[in-house]
């Protein structure tokens, strides 16, 4: 049986200044996205995607992620501080990066691929690998989730489900 537990962090390593000032590189590449696509989201939509957006509605939804994208840079800066109690966000955005670049890879082999959207997928693709290696070497991937078959034992002499 799988169980989560949550574990403290603080009971695992201190992460190194490397460590910290990645994230803080992490947070400022973020920003340094997020901001103008959520104060102009017209000129950066065209910077990225190489023509004009197709309705009010699309730009309302880009300035929208941008906005989402501009938070985790928030978080990316705090986790700069403590990466150790940060790990689920870390964790988190670094599967955003992947799935942006997954979709901007998508975009970028048409006709409107643009060195903006390309810069982006290589950035993005490298800080999350870099983030999974820290969240690995640090133990805050392996705090999130422990494999505990004792305690499936009792629920099994039993016959009972763990619903009753």
């Amino acid at each position: 049986m799988v169980t989560l537990e949550l574990m403290t962090t603080t009971a695992l390593p201190a992460p190194s200044l490397a460590w910290r000032t990645l994230f803080a590189i992490i947070a400022l590449w973020t920003a340094l996205g997020a901001v103008p696509g959520f104060l102009d989201p017209h000129d950066t939509f065209v910077r990225f995607h190489g023509h004009e957006p197709e309705s009010a509605l699309v730009l309302d939804l880009y300035r929208g992620a941008w906005g989402q994208t501009l938070l985790f840079a928030i978080g990316y800066a705090l986790a700069a501080f403590d990466p150790r109690r940060h790990g689920a966000l870390l964790l988190l955005g670094g599967i955003g990066k992947v799935m942006f670049a997954l979709r901007h890879m998508e975009l970028a082999t048409g006709p409107d691929a643009t060195f903006m959207s390309s810069a982006a997928i290589v950035g993005d693709l490298v800080f999350a690998a870099l983030m999974l290696v820290y969240l690995v070497k640090s133990g805050v991937l392996a705090s999130f989730v422990s494999l505990d078959h004792a305690s499936a034992a009792p629920l099994a002499s039993t016959g009972r489900s763990p619903a009753t």
